[in-house]
C-alpha cells in the first residue's frame, strides 16, 4: 500500500459532497467523501477506504451489554442500508472490523472520537450515548456500491453543542400507533436528536390512560371528525357516528420510555393545564368552568379550562401522580398556552374561589395552576416546563420556558436568566408548507423552508452570557392538518435534520448548500429506514412562458438549485440515464415534460409533469390561485372519503376568494370549476365575525366570477352550488363567460348566507371553442 497521506480540510469542504479517489491495496476505488448529518465538530479525511463485507464483525467489550445492544442496533441499520448483516462479537480486539472501545478519559456526555483507517473502524468514547453517537456517524460513512460497500479513512473528534434536541409529537389532533411512535424515535436517534416531547392531551382527545380516571379515555379519548361525511358514516355496532381516536395504556406507554431510553432519548410529556382542557371535561364536566358536550373535532382555541375547586387541583395532581410513575423525565410539560379566560370572567364560583384564594385578577388564575405545579413537581424532583405563557405572573421557581411565539418569550426568559427552550413558530413549526408546489400536503399556508429552519440561530438576540441559559430547541410537530402518519413523516423530515444539525454541530451554521449536499446521498438513507421524507427541497419546479413561432420556454429548477434536473419528452419516466437538463427547454403544444432530480443516478424526488397544450397550460389548481387575502389562509383536507386520498383545498377561512392571474382569454367563451364542501370547524374568536362571503341568489349558494377585481369588477357568471351541496366530495360545474376577453385577471368568491359550509375551490379550467 502507497504511503497516505494525512490531507486536513475544512468540515464545510470535507462534507459537501465532493468525489474523494481512495487507493487500497493497490485497487482504485472512488467513494463519496463523508456526508455526515448532523455535520461533526471537527473531521479530518486521508486516502484510502476500508471495504465492509459479510465478514465484518462489530467487537464490544466482554460483558458490556449497552455497548452489545448499541452494535446490535448499528448492524440493524448497517444491514438496512447496505445489504450486509455484521456480527457483533463481545470479547476480542477484531483488528480487521469495527471496534468499541472505553476510552481511557472522560470525553463529556455524548463526546466520541471515530477513527477509520486499513484495519477498519474504531469508536472510543467514555459515555454509553458517545457510544451510541459515534455509532450513527459511523453508520453514515458506509457508501454501498456497485463493487462493494466502503467506509473512507477518516479521523473524527466530536460532541453535542447542546444539551436539548428536540421533537414534539402532538398525538391529540390524530393518534399515532405505538408502531409509529417508536419509529419517529428512530428518526430522531439516528441523527443524534435526545429529546422527545410527547404531546398526550389537548382538547380534541386524551391520549394516555390514568387508572383512577378511566372515563379520561373511555369517553376523551374518541370524537366524530367534524363534517357531513363523517357524521353520515354510521358504525353499526352502535348506530351511531363512527367514533375517531384512540389512547395508550400505561403498559405501552412504559414501553415506548423503555424503548427510547436504549436510544438515549429522554420522553418527556405534556399534560396540558389548565387550558385545551376540553376532553378531560367532557369526560368528567365536574372539573371544568363549563360543561362540554363532547370531545370537540375543531381546530383552534377553545374556552374549556379547568375550574378552581380544591377537587379539581386534587384531579389534576392525581394524574400527575400516575404521570410520573411512567414518565422519568426531569421535565415535565404542563402546556399553559392559549388559555382563555372568558369562562372564569363569566363564572360567579370562580370569583368565590379567587377571594378564597386571595387571587384579585382573572389574569392571576393560570399563574395560580402553574406555581402550584411547580411547587407540586419540585417536592417530587421534578422540574415544570411550560409554553412561554407561563411567563405572565411572577415567579414560577426553577422551571423552564419553550419559547413558541416566536423568540420573544425565549429571550425575555434568558435575559433573567431562567433556562430556555427554543421552539418558536414559524421556524420550527412543521405545520407549515414547504414550498408552493401544487402536491404539496395540506397545512398552514406561509412557507417554511429546509433552509429557512437552517439558517435559523437559536441564540438570535442574546449574548454570549445570556446564551448560557438555552438548553437547547426542537421542531414542534401539531398535527391538526396531517390527517395519516405518511403526511407526518413528510412535514418532519427532512425539516427535523435541519435542526438536528443546528442544534449538535459547533457553532456557526455551515452554509445551508453544503447541508443540502451532505443531504443528498443521505435521502436514501432516510428511505432504506422507512421514513418517507418530503422532496419539497429537490422537487423540480415548472416555469412556462410564451416563445416565437407559437412555442414555449420551459424552465425547471429546484428549491435548493441541488441535484442534476432529469427530464423525458417521451411520456417515460425519468430515470439515470435520461437527458440533463441544462437549458431552458422551446417546445410546441404537444409536448409533455416529465422531470426529476438526481444524485449519482438515484432519484431525489418524485417525478413531476408539465403539459404544454392550451387546455393545460390554463388549467389553475388551488395552489396556482392567489388568494385575494390570508388573514387565516390555510391548505385543508376534504372531510370524505374517511380512508384514502382526498382532495385539498387552499383557502382563507375568512374571505374565501381566489384570483386566476393573467389568464389567456383569446377565444375563451366558458369557465368549468371543482368545488368542495367543508365543516367549519374552526375556533377563531371574534375572526368569525369577519368572515366576507357575497349576497348569494340561491339557497345553496353560488361561486361568482369577477372580471380583474372581486371587490370593484364586473360579475361575468354565477356558479351555483345546489349540486354541489348534496355531495360529500368534490363537484364539477360549468357556466359561459361573456365580455370577459379583456380580464387582465378572474376572481373567484362564494356568495352565501353562512360560512357553514365552507366552499372552496379545487381547480380552474378555462374553455374555448
Amino acid at each position: 500500500m502507497k504511503m497516505k497521506l494525512l490531507v486536513t480540510v475544512a468540515v464545510s469542504l470535507v462534507l459537501s459532497g465532493f468525489l474523494i479517489a481512495c487507493r487500497e491495496e493497490g485497487t482504485a476505488q472512488t467513494i463519496q467523501a463523508p456526508a455526515i448529518i448532523p455535520a461533526p465538530a471537527q473531521l479530518e479525511t486521508r486516502e484510502g477506504s476500508f471495504e465492509l463485507t459479510a465478514n465484518t464483525s462489530i467487537a464490544v467489550p466482554a460483558g458490556d451489554k449497552v455497548l452489545a445492544r448499541t452494535a446490535a442496533y448499528l448492524a440493524d441499520k448497517l444491514r438496512t442500508t447496505t445489504g450486509l448483516t455484521l456480527t457483533v462479537i463481545e470479547g476480542g480486539d477484531n483488528r480487521a472490523g469495527i471496534r468499541f472501545a472505553r476510552a481511557s478519559g472522560a470525553m463529556g456526555t455524548g463526546a466520541y472520537n471515530l477513527a477509520v483507517d486499513a484495519k477498519g473502524g474504531i469508536v472510543q468514547a467514555s459515555t454509553d450515548e458517545g457510544f451510541f453517537y459515534g455509532a450513527m456517524s459511523l453508520w453514515q460513512l458506509a457508501d454501498p456500491q456497485a463493487h462493494g460497500t466502503f467506509m473512507p479513512f477518516v479521523e473524527i473528534t466530536d460532541s453535542p453543542r447542546l444539551e436539548w434536541r428536540g421533537a414534539m409529537l402532538d398525538v391529540s389532533r390524530h393518534f399515532r400507533s405505538v408502531d409509529f411512535v417508536k419509529n419517529f424515535i428512530d428518526w430522531m436517534a439516528v441523527h443524534k436528536m435526545n429529546v422527545f416531547h410527547w404531546h398526550l392531551t389537548d382538547d380534541q382527545g386524551w391520549r394516555i390512560e390514568i387508572k383512577k380516571y378511566p372515563k379520561l379515555t373511555s369517553i376523551g379519548a374518541w370524537r366524530v371528525p367534524a363534517g357531513d361525511a363523517p357524521q353520515a358514516d354510521i358504525d353499526p355496532a352502535t348506530g351511531e357516528p363512527r367514533l375517531y381516536g384512540g389512547f395508550y395504556t400505561q403498559e405501552q406507554v412504559k414501553d415506548v420510555v423503555a424503548y427510547a431510553a436504549e436510544r438515549f432519548i429522554t420522553v418527556m410529556p405534556e399534560i396540558d393545564l389548565p387550558g385545551h382542557a376540553s376532553a378531560a371535561v367532557a369526560a368528567y364536566p365536574e372539573f371544568g368552568t363549563e360543561p362540554v358536550e363532547a370531545v370537540g373535532s375543531d381546530w383552534g382555541i377553545y374556552y374549556s379550562t379547568f375550574n378552581l375547586e380544591p377537587a379539581t387541583i386534587t384531579f389534576l395532581e392525581d394524574v400527575m401522580d400516575e404521570v410520573l410513575a411512567l414518565f422519568p423525565s426531569t421535565f415535565v410539560h404542563i402546556g399553559g398556552d392559549e388559555v382563555a379566560t372568558r369562562q372564569w370572567e363569566n363564572s360567579a364560583r370562580i370569583k368565590e374561589r379567587m377571594e378564597e384564594l386571595g387571587i384579585e385578577n382573572v389574569h392571576e388564575v393560570q399563574p395560580y395552576f402553574t406555581r402550584h405545579f411547580a411547587n407540586y413537581l419540585a417536592e417530587r424532583g421534578r422540574r415544570l416546563i411550560g409554553w412561554d405563557e407561563i411567563l405572565e405572573g411572577g415567579s414560577i421557581a426553577d422551571s423552564a420556558i419553550m419559547s413558541w411565539r416566536g423568540i420573544k418569550g425565549g429571550v425575555e426568559a434568558a435575559k433573567a436568566g431562567r433556562q430556555v427552550v427554543m421552539a418558536p413558530s414559524p421556524i420550527y413549526y412543521t405545520d407549515y408548507r414547504q414550498s408552493y408546489l401544487p402536491d404539496e400536503p395540506p397545512g398552514r399556508d406561509h412557507v417554511q423552508t429546509l433552509q429557512d429552519i437552517y439558517e435559523f440561530d437559536p441564540f438570535e438576540g442574546l449574548s454570549d452570557e445570556e446564551a448560557k441559559a438555552v438548553l437547547g430547541a426542537q421542531v414542534t410537530v401539531f398535527t391538526e392538518h396531517m390527517r395519516t402518519e405518511e403526511r407526518v413523516e413528510k412535514m418532519a423530515f427532512p425539516r427535523a435534520l435541519a435542526l438536528a444539525e443546528r442544534v449538535w454541530s459547533p457553532e456557526g451554521a455551515k452554509p445551508f448548500d453544503d447541508f443540502a449536499r451532505r443531504l443528498m446521498p443521505h435521502m436514501a438513507r432516510l428511505k432504506a429506514i422507512g421514513l418517507h421524507p418530503a422532496d419539497s427541497t429537490y422537487a423540480v419546479r415548472f416555469d412556462v412562458s410564451p416563445a416565437t413561432g407559437g412555442k414555449h420556454t420551459v424552465t425547471l429548477d429546484t428549491q435548493s438549485g441541488q441535484g442534476i434536473i432529469r427530464y423525458t419528452l417521451d411520456g417515460g419516466e425519468p430515470n439515470a440515464a435520461s437527458p440533463v437538463y441544462q437549458a431552458p427547454l422551446v417546445l410546441g403544444d404537444d409536448a409533455v415534460v416529465r422531470a426529476a432530480s438526481f444524485y449519482q443516478g438515484t432519484a431525489l424526488s418524485h417525478v413531476r409533469e408539465q403539459e404544454l397544450d392550451w387546455s393545460s397550460r390554463t388549467f389553475r389548481n388551488e395552489d396556482e390561485l392567489a388568494l385575494c387575502s390570508a388573514d387565516l389562509a390555510i391548505k385543508l383536507d376534504d372531510d370524505w372519503p374517511r380512508d384514502g386520498e382526498r382532495a385539498n383545498f387552499l383557502i382563507d377561512i375568512v374571505k374565501p376568494c381566489w384570483v386566476y392571474e393573467a389568464p389567456d382569454m383569446a377565444g375563451v367563451t366558458g369557465v368549468r370549476i371543482s368545488v368542495g364542501n367543508l365543516p367549519y370547524n374552526f375556533q377563531i374568536g371574534d375572526l368569525i365575525n369577519k368572515v366576507e362571503l357575497k349576497e348569494p341568489q340561491t339557497e345553496a349558494g353560488e361561486i361568482v366570477v369577477f372580471k380583474d377585481s372581486c371587490d370593484s369588477g364586473m360579475e361575468l357568471a354565477r356558479l351555483p352550488l345546489e349540486v354541489a351541496s348534496k355531495h360529500y366530495g368534490v363537484t364539477t360545474l360549468e357556466a359561459p363567460l361573456e365580455g370577459a376577453a379583456e380580464a387582465q385577471a378572474l376572481c373567484f368568491q362564494v356568495a352565501a348566507s353562512h360560512y357553514e359550509p365552507l366552499w372552496a375551490l379545487d381547480w380552474v379550467q378555462l374553455e374555448r371553442r
